[in-house]
């Protein structure tokens, strides 16, 4: 895992982290049989990984496309989403990526200028900093499914991405792996001035906030109304 240094690597460690994100919502959603599952370590944290070669292409090139978007600066929040057999929302993972600095396509591989308050420069996050991050926000992500209500059977999943408002459509839009059709309602809301699809929500679940350097990234859980079966731990 590269450091934080430069617009790339910042994505490329964000992408990291989107692609392990996804396999654990599989696995702890129970989206896929247990037994589809390989244990494995990542970010020196055991984790779960999805084994049949399908499955693990279709999650690479969803992710390859966000990568795509996002070393464009035209992102603003990518969502897993799950769905029932009848291609009704039930939850969806939201990770808001609106606060990552938007660079020109020349100075993806520059280096980041880090300063503190002051306006001092600083030495930048170690890696061992990053892994820490990283690793607390699956830790609590596998934590925070155990509040939502149990899935019925035969649920599928989708990646989606919203792109900014200035940005242009990808070529080929809509790609065949994004499925969007159950955004029923097109009136947009704002959270922390993000624009968003709104859909029947019941409740938000927050999973993690983090903030290192240029990579600022902020998590959730929203939990789509209609899905009552909901069984939570308060411990």
């Amino acid at each position: 895992m590269p450091p934080i240094d430069t617009y790339a690597n910042l994505i490329t460690s964000f992408i990291d982290l989107l692609l392990l994100s996804i396999h654990t919502i599989l696995y702890e959603r129970e989206i896929y049989p247990s037994t589809l599952f390989i244990a494995a370590r990542k970010y020196n944290h055991p984790v779960r990984q999805a084994r049949h070669p399908l499955v693990c292409q279709w999650i690479q090139e969803a992710v390859d496309a966000c990568a795509e978007e996002l070393m464009k600066c035209a992102v603003d929040l990518i969502a897993v989403n799950i769905i029932s057999s009848a291609n009704k929302p039930l939850e969806r993972f939201v990770f808001d990526v609106s606060r990552f600095p938007v660079v020109a396509s020349t100075d993806i591989h520059s280096p980041f200028v880090v300063t503190d308050e002051d306006g001092n420069e600083r030495v930048a996050d170690t890696l061992v900093d990053l892994e820490e991050h990283m690793r607390a926000v699956i830790t609590k992500l596998s934590y925070s499914t155990r509040k939502l209500g149990k899935l019925p059977k035969d649920c599928t999943f989708s990646v989606s991405m919203e792109l900014k408002n200035e940005a242009m459509a990808p070529e080929g839009n809509p790609p065949v792996w994004i499925a969007a059709e159950y955004q029923e309602d097109e009136t947009p809301r704002e959270r922390r001035g993000v624009a968003l699809k709104t859909w029947d929500t019941n409740r938000t679940i927050p999973i993690r906030s983090l903030i290192m350097g240029a990579l600022a990234l902020e998590t959730w859980i929203e939990e789509a109304e209609g899905n009552k079966d909901i069984v939570v731990d308060e411990n």
